[in-house]
Order: structure tokens, then sequence, then C-alpha cells
């Protein structure tokens, strides 16, 4: 029998209290984001950042050509200082201080060899030159228009013709860029710190910005712009294979031409070697007019010399000489730059002509050097601004030249060469 109170009914069991109700998740505050500029905000700052930079371009124009110059050397010493850190596996900064030591050591060794007899060459040439422009060819000018030559049937009178205003003209369009090489030379004359310092700054600035830039060529200008990146890209690709093309392959063709010149003018006893060469090699630059000037130059200077050697007349040297540099500039031309610029640039000589005189008028010696890559360089860009006014792709009809490469050109070609004359002796 179980216990009374065994059948005896359980009091209720006190509910079990309920669990606290987790708190509700914080929602996370939302990132700052800064507001949106009006359109009329964006013309403003727009058009203060354009008259800053034009004041300041202004302000300081005179650091303008050093640090085009700066930015181009960095630019040309790039592959060098890659190629010696790909060697030697040293870190980059270090490949740049032995590239740009080795390159200081360069230039210290032809300024002590070549430097002030360049300066006193120059200076002679300028001489002669202006000689002849503001005395002797006004007298030429004026002798011929009082005169008449008959030859058989033809009679050629040059009393017709008013030569006064002529050489006006002639006198109005070259004195700009003449003043200008004159102050250049008499600068180089007087100035010889004030040279030896702007090297150096030209020096060190190209030397920090290719020490920055990294083993990258195209970090030495970096754009960024939303939504346009591909666009930047493909415009940065363009104008570098312009740019590398004229940099490197039109320097390696004025260089040899001014190898040649030195050699050939050294060989007939011309005076004036080293300033004379050095023309030849800016002449490679303004086509048509370029040549004819450095012949035309060349001729003065040889007939204006006391005595000519090789026991001829002062004008047969001048026809022997201009005659030798005719002939290696038509072989460079036919030989040499085909292989090495191809269609790099895409630009007519004639066009190159007329950038060139606009460029000298505008900017000087600079604006005569570098009037083919801007001239290639404007044509791209009004290639995309025409494009992108039509809504149509820039990219779609552009004819991409392969980029300009030394060892696949003159270097690729001496090789053929080589063979096929072993081929031949064989």
């Amino acid at each position: 029998m179980s216990p009374a109170n065994s059948s005896a009914p359980q009091p209720p069991s006190a509910p079990e209290p309920a669990p606290a109700a987790s708190p509700a998740p914080t929602q996370p505050s939302p990132a700052p984001t800064s507001p949106p500029w009006s359109p009329a905000t964006k013309i403003v700052v727009g058009v203060s950042v354009f008259a800053a930079l034009a004041a300041l371009l202004i302000a300081f124009r005179d650091f303008i050509g050093p640090l085009v110059l700066a930015l181009m050397l960095a630019y040309l010493m790039h592959p060098l200082a890659a190629m010696l850190a790909r060697w030697t596996r040293v870190s980059w900064r270090t490949a740049v201080a032995v590239v740009y030591l080795f390159l200081a050591a360069v230039v210290l060794a032809l300024l002590a060899a070549g430097g002030f007899a360049l300066v006193q060459q120059a200076e002679g040439l300028y001489g002669v030159v202006q000689d002849f422009l503001l005395t002797d060819l006004p007298h030429w000018l004026q002798y011929l228009s009082t005169h008449a030559y008959t030859f058989g049937p033809w009679v050629l009178d040059f009393r017709q013709y008013d030569f006064n205003a002529l050489n006006q003209q002639l006198l109005t369009s070259v004195q700009p860029l003449i003043g200008q090489l004159g102050t250049l030379v008499s600068r180089l004359a007087a100035s010889t710190l004030q040279v030896l310092g702007w090297l150096a700054f030209i020096w060190l600035t190209s030397y920090f910005l290719l020490a920055e830039s990294g083993r990258v060529s195209s970090n030495l200008v970096t754009i960024r712009i939303p939504g346009y990146q591909h666009d930047l890209e493909r415009m940065g690709k363009e104008l570098g294979r312009i740019w590398n093309a004229f940099l490197r392959g039109q320097l390696t063709v004025a260089v040899i031409a001014m190898v040649w010149a030195w050699v050939w003018l050294t060989v007939v006893g011309a005076p004036m070697t080293l300033v004379l060469a050095s023309l030849a090699a800016i002449a490679r630059f303004v086509p048509y007019v370029g040549p004819f000037v450095l012949y035309t130059i060349t001729a003065l200077v040889i007939l204006f010399q006391p005595s000519a050697a090789w026991g001829l007349q002062p004008w047969q040297m001048a026809l022997v000489t201009v005659g030798g540099m005719f002939v290696g500039d038509n072989i460079i031309d036919n030989f040499v730059t085909p292989r090495i610029l191809g269609e790099a640039l895409g630009v007519h000589p004639a066009a190159v002509l007329v950038t060139a005189l606009v460029g000298a008028k505008l900017f000087g010696v600079l604006g005569l050097l570098f009037a083919a890559p801007t001239l290639a360089s404007l044509r791209l860009f009004g290639h995309y601004i025409m494009r992108k006014m039509f809504d149509q792709d820039p990219w779609a009809d552009w004819h991409t030249v392969p980029p300009y490469s030394l060892t696949g050109g003159l270097v690729g070609w001496l090789r053929r060469l080589y063979r096929r004359l072993r081929r031949a002796r064989s």
C-alpha cells in the first residue's frame, strides 16, 4: 500500500522565466561621402586651375625648356637603367645612379675635349652667317638688280625684279631665329658657370624623375580620370610610340649624320668641323630646309676661308665638300632612315616643315627640333576628338605602327647584310 500522500495532486510548477530578448542589431553608420560639386563650382575651379597654371608657366617660363629636356633625358636613360638592373640584379636606384654617373663622366669628358673649341667655332660660324646676311647678300642682290645677262637667244634681265623687297622679307623671316641663336652662342661663351648650372639642374631633375618612376617607363607621367582609364592607357601607348620613335630613332639618325659629316669635313680639311657636324645633326629634324641651310652655310664657310686644301680653288672645294655631304645624306635617307624609323610618325615631310617653321617662330630652337613628334601627337589628338564628337570608337580605325626597336631596325639590317656578304663569298 502506497503512502497516503502519494496520490495527492502536485501543485503546478512555476512557469520558467522567458529568455531576455536580445537587443536589436545596430545598423552601421553610413560612411561619410563628399558632396558632389555643382556645374558652376566645376567651371569656377577649372577656370581657376587653368589660370593658375598659365600664370605659373609665364612666371617660370625659363624653366620650361630645361624641364622638357630633363623629362626626355629620363625617358632616354630608362632602357639603359632597366637593362643594367636586369643583368646585374642590383636595385633600381643603384642602376639609375650608375647610369647617370657614367653619363656625367661622358659629358664632362666631351666638354673638356671639345666643348670650348665648339663654342669658339660656333661664334665664328655665327659671325660668318651674320656678315653674309647683313652685308654680302644685300650687295649681291643690289648688283644683280642692275644687270642683265644674255645667253644666246635668251636674255635674263634682273632689273625687272625688286631684290630689295626680297632681301627685307628674308631678313624678317630669319632674324628672330638668328637672334635667338646669337643669344644662345653668347650665353655659352660668356656664362660658362650658368650653362654648367643648367646642365646640373637637368641632370638632377632627370635623375630623380627616373629613380622615383620605377622599372615601368609609363610611371614617369601618370594621369587617372574615372571612366577614361582605357582611353588614357591607349593614348599613352600611342604617344609613347611616337616619342619613342623620335627620341631614339631620330636621334640615332642624327648621330649617324653628325659622325658622317665630321669624318667627311675632316678628310677634306674644312674649318669648323665640330660646329658644322652639329648643324648636320640638327638639319635632320627639318625636312627640305634643314639640308639646304646646312649646304649653304658649309659653302659659305669654305668660300670665305683664306686658302682651300688639296690645291683647289675655294669654289671648287665648296662643290666637293657639299657634294660629299649631299651623297652621304642621300645614303642615310634611302638606306638607314627607313630601317630605323619606317612609318613610325606617319606625318608628311611638308607638314613637318610647316610645323617646324611655326614652332621656330613660337618656341625658338625647341619648337624647331620637336616639330615632327609634336605634329604626330596633334594628329593623334585630332583623330581622337573627331571620333568622339561623332560618338564613334576612336581606336577602331587607328593604324598602329610597331614601336621602334634598334635591335630589329638598324642592327637587324646590318646582320642581314653581313649574312648576305658571307653567302656571296661562299
